[in-house]
């Protein structure tokens, strides 16, 4: 638990460029920690970061004091807490990227260090049949032990299934945000971010809240991601794009980077496939492929359930379905068989399976959203 006054000078780190990685930690050592660097003399601090080969301003610290000062405010409001590379909760993973934050933020909860982490990552313009991919192969990665954290960044498409599918089975999942943990974006992800904030996950972000947000901060946060998994799967992509970045980021840290593999005419499969042609990425087909990589080991499966043959039969329409319905939010009927292509009378019974399931909510006026 920091003091204020150790807070202010925690947070202002986030405001010097050159010590705001862990590649600082060696001038933050010489200097005996964090308030120790703040008391340091100016030019023998400069010196410490000349040999560091860390360009440093003078009066950059008091600037940065400022700024922190100002940011205060908003980590109390938002209930925002604080990791630094010096303490024992930083994520150890990370903690071996040289130019990973030195300061983290983030709401919620860091989980066990020793657990695995997986990283989820794909296109924002992902397929039905990819998200279902997703959802299905968490499903059955549930059945593994030990359970991973599931990593992701919260945007549209791939990101948003991975998280959705991680809760709906039981992962703690954390969301690596491109901007200050005061808000969420994009906005209609909000109740996914306070159902992994209940569910025992976490927001984290390296950006406070007083700063301005850029394009490339989404891109940026995408090393934190791959730094933080033992793994990343890459579920669907283009050739070029954040996910093709976060895999290559996840090579260079020496992370194990998979990937689905999809139909060469497919635009958003091409960066997958290139990834596993040039043996950047293992091919995985299933959950135990993911197992595999990370080690898991198959859960004892507990006494069966008496079933009801037929009543239920394992469809992947119904997942695709499902999928849809969490991309485009509600939907009336005819709406949904246009776009399922599935005649009225099989899609009544397919959102009567979802909705015994608890997963679909009947709405009125033949409409359906998910639960």
């Amino acid at each position: 638990m920091y003091t204020e006054t150790l807070l202010q000078k925690v947070v202002a780190l986030t405001f010097i460029p050159g010590l705001n990685t862990v590649a600082a930690l060696p001038v933050i050592r010489k200097c005996s920690g964090v308030e120790g660097l703040f008391l340091e003399k100016e030019k023998t601090l400069i010196r410490f970061c000349a040999e560091a080969g860390i360009s440093l301003k003078p009066g950059a610290r008091s600037q940065a004091l400022a700024l922190a000062e100002k940011e205060l405010p908003h980590i109390e409001k938002h209930a925002i807490r604080i990791c630094c590379a010096e303490e024992s909760d930083y994520p150890f993973l990370l903690l071996q990227c040289t130019d990973a934050p030195f300061v983290l933020y983030y709401r919620g909860t860091l989980s066990d260090p020793a657990g695995k982490y997986l990283a989820v990552v794909g296109t924002r313009r992902a397929s039905v049949r990819c998200k279902s991919r997703v959802h299905s192969l968490l499903e059955a990665l549930a059945g593994y032990a030990p359970r991973p954290v599931v990593v992701s960044g919260l945007a549209f498409g791939i990101d948003i299934s991975a998280h959705l599918a991680a809760l709906e089975f039981g992962f703690t999942t954390y969301a690596v945000l491109g901007h200050g943990l005061h808000k969420v974006y994009p906005s209609e992800h909000r109740n996914t971010a306070e159902r992994i904030l209940a569910a025992g996950g976490a927001l984290i972000s390296e950006f406070p809240c007083t700063g301005e947000t850029y394009k490339t901060h989404f891109l940026q946060r995408n090393r934190i991601v791959a730094g933080l998994s033992h793994g990343v799967l890459i579920a669907e992509s283009a050739v070029q794009g954040g996910a093709m970045t976060t895999a290559r980021i996840g090579v260079s840290y020496n992370r194990d980077v998979m990937a689905f593999p999809g139909r060469p005419e497919d635009l958003y499969a091409r960066g997958c496939n290139l990834l596993i042609k040039f043996s950047m990425a293992a091919l995985v087909e299933e959950a135990g492929d993911v197992a595999a990589v990370l080690n898991l080991t198959r859960r004892k499966s507990r006494r069966p359930t008496a079933e009801i043959p037929g009543l239920f039969p394992e469809d992947e329409r119904k997942a695709e379905l499902f999928a849809l319905l969490s991309e485009r939010g509600e939907r009336a009927l005819d709406d949904l068989s246009l776009l399922c292509g599935i005649p009225a009378g099989e899609l009544n019974v397919l959102l009567l399976q979802l909705q015994l399931e608890g997963k679909v909510i009947a709405l009125p006026g033949s409409r359906y959203g998910v639960r």
